[in-house]
């Protein structure tokens, strides 16, 4: 199940507690990001693939108990991330707020039961509204009594600032993000397709979004020359593309050396 670990020197004490632990969820794995809250360097991270289907979190949590050399050190906070397809991105409401946003939520992805919705606000009138399993929830929050979960694309945003297009690449999926007068116009999950189907997506909703590619800036996350050979044509429809990869700092430049094609990119946005 572990796939990587890559270390640098922590520094956290019992009384001094100078890093934070970024516990990334999705269906296919649980990463764990450490970085040093004061200057900024990311300094450990790991990696593990969920081989069982996503309801088997008893198996993966156990495995992790006994095989993460992270999980027992001592952190200034703890956030869950949860990277979820069932999220929708609405606007935000004053009143009828928690019905409002579950009725949305069912009507768009419908309910599962044994989990919980769970709300986070992006600027003054969005929110992100998003799905827990409650296993999950419940095995995390043993380990780490302090975590408080937040959503995958509320850190993603924030890390896009200005408008354009944001595509952040998985093994099997893609986010594909549009931002617009500073605030998210568009975000939605896909999954991968053949080439030319991918990058039929990605024009669309552009055009559904009246933006010219042309005039418009392409960031890329996660890009894998290797696996991703249908994003080299894309990028030329655009103004420009930057293919973003791991920050230098901390355990960074080690990372890019070993994994040349940004492949962990998406996991150093915090």
């Amino acid at each position: 199940m572990k796939k990587i670990g890559i270390y640098g020197v922590q520094e956290s004490t019992a009384n001094n507690k100078v890093e934070d632990l970024y516990l990334i969820v999705d269906e296919q794995s649980i990463c764990f990001v450490v970085k040093n809250h004061i200057n900024s360097a990311y300094i450990a991270f790991e990696y593990f693939e969920n081989t069982t289907d996503q309801n088997g979190w008893n198996q993966l949590l156990g495995y992790l108990q006994n095989n993460s050399k992270l999980i027992q050190s001592y952190y200034r906070q703890v956030q869950f991330v949860m990277n979820t397809k069932r999220t929708i991105l609405t606007k935000s409401v004053s009143t009828g707020g928690d019905a409002f946003y579950h009725n949305e939520f069912s009507l768009v992805v419908g309910t599962k039961m044994e989990e919980e919705l769970q709300l986070q606000k992006i600027g003054q009138d969005q929110v992100l509204v998003y799905s827990v399993p409650d296993a999950l929830s419940i095995l995390l929050s043993r380990s780490f009594p302090t975590g408080k979960w937040i959503n995958y694309l509320s850190s993603l945003i924030s890390s896009n600032q200005g408008d354009g297009v944001c595509i952040t690449i998985f093994n099997d999926y893609f986010i594909l993000l549009i931002i617009q007068n500073g605030k998210p116009h568009f975000v939605n999950y896909f999954n991968k397709n053949g080439d030319d189907q991918n990058q039929y997506l990605v024009l669309n909703a552009c055009i559904q979004a009246n933006i010219q590619p042309k005039d418009t800036n392409l960031n890329v996350i996660g890009y894998s020359a290797d696996r991703d050979l249908w994003m080299q044509e894309l990028a030329s429809y655009f103004a420009g593309a930057q293919m973003q990869h791991a920050p230098e700092a901390g355990i960074g430049a080690t990372l890019n050396a070993d994994y040349p094609n940004h492949y962990y990119a998406p996991y150093f946005i915090f």
